[in-house]
């Protein structure tokens, strides 16, 4: 194994990559990635992980909750993509009591206007469409 693949198998590690996915991407053995992994520490629990937005390497922080997201950013960017994979029900679709457009909304949350603006409109101005 050459320096460069050393330091290859180095980074990608760190950077929260597991075994199968070095070797994969490198075009080794799974076995020689282990060895390498086992010889230079590189083994176990990794207190390391990845963005799940970007995929930049995440510093954790011992006895604090792991982090997932390097940004708040980048936090939003995949909650926004990903909103069915919350704790929360998912949405329901809604029709919105002044405009009409539909939109989406959590179960609990019982709202009748899609945006601040149509429910000022709608409370100051009165009209607006009424499914």
């Amino acid at each position: 194994m050459t320096e460069e693949q050393k330091q290859q198998i180095y980074t990608l590690r760190r950077g929260g990559l597991g075994y199968k996915k070095i070797a994969l991407l490198m075009s080794i053995s799974v076995n020689t990635v282990k060895s390498f992994c086992r010889n230079n520490e590189l083994t176990g629990n990794r207190s390391f992980a990845v963005c799940l937005a970007c995929g930049k390497p995440l510093v954790q922080i011992p006895k604090r909750k792991q982090r997932k997201f390097c940004s708040v950013q980048c936090r939003e960017t995949w909650w926004s993509r990903n909103r069915d994979k919350g704790n929360k029900p998912t949405g329901e679709t809604c029709r919105c009591a002044h405009c009409g457009r539909i939109f989406s909304a959590y179960r609990r949350e019982h709202r009748k206007y899609c945006s601040h603006a149509c429910y000022v409109a709608e409370r100051f101005q009165g009209g607006g469409v009424h499914a």
